[in-house]
């Protein structure tokens, strides 16, 4: 039995993976923004071994997911999977913390859940996107960006800064999922949820083409592809993290 953390996963790819993990026997912990989203989830995945609760458009929230997270775990896997943008009507929210809602949920929730959270014994994911490749790596003004692809850009550069620190220890990947038909994508998008929840469920495991890819690698449903140029700027990377812990007051573990 492998045991997995999936945040987003109240609708969407991030639940079709939990229902295929969740029937196949594993331990899944799932995560919602609120009590009625949690209690719909619930429904939804009624194997999930519990669902979280926590908005990650607060840095006091996310704490605490994380506190919980840790006392539900340890994890073999954690998907980072929650995320803003496209059709939000929330994507250009400033949060209490005065920064966007989009830098916090989709940027620094998985900078401090990585940072705050036990490590996984085995895999690490960020979910980004396509749209990474209109990001800009420069990092002005960053906590106030409301651009998607910046912050899906972010979330490479965060893969690749934590993989480089964890070495062979811990797969570290990120991934686009593919346009598909969620609530984010859209109705007119080609593709169904089927083949990139397929493709979660079984790297989750250590199974399928993903788990084999070098740690670090962005990659698809079919396996490792390139990326933005500014995603390995290593300057860039640290310069992110720093940006993350002024912001959230977490540090980068040794």
């Amino acid at each position: 039995m492998t045991r997995v953390f999936i945040t987003g996963s109240s609708d969407g790819i991030g639940q079709a993976a939990a229902k295929l993990l969740a029937d196949q026997g594993h331990s899944v912990v799932l995560h919602a923004r609120n009590a009625d989203r949690a209690a719909s989830t619930h429904q939804a995945v009624p194997k999930a071994e519990a669902v979280l609760v926590g908005d990650l458009r607060s840095i006091s929230e996310i704490k605490k997911l994380a506190a919980e997270a840790n006392s539900s775990g340890p994890f073999d896997a954690i998907i980072h999977n929650a995320g803003i943008g496209y059709g939000a009507t929330s994507s250009r929210d400033i949060t209490a913390d005065k920064i966007s809602a989009v830098f916090s949920v989709n940027t620094l929730a998985p900078y401090i859940l990585t940072c705050l959270m036990d490590r996984p014994t085995s895999r690490l994911l960020y979910m980004s996107s396509d749209s990474h490749y209109g990001g800009d790596e420069s990092l002005r003004n960053v906590t106030q960006s409301t651009s998607y692809g910046d912050s899906k850009l972010h979330d490479i550069m965060l893969a690749n800064a934590f993989s480089r620190r964890w070495g062979d220890s811990v797969q570290v990947l990120s991934m686009h999922p593919g346009w598909v038909r969620t609530k984010m994508g859209g109705s007119m998008a080609p593709g169904g949820m089927g083949t990139p929840a397929k493709a979660l469920a079984e790297w989750a495991v250590g199974n399928g083409k993903l788990a084999s890819v070098p740690s670090g690698a962005f990659v698809t449903t079919s396996g490792p592809d390139s990326t933005h140029p500014g995603a390995g700027n290593v300057s860039k990377q640290e310069e992110l993290l720093k940006i993350c812990q002024e912001v959230s007051g977490v540090p980068v573990p040794e």
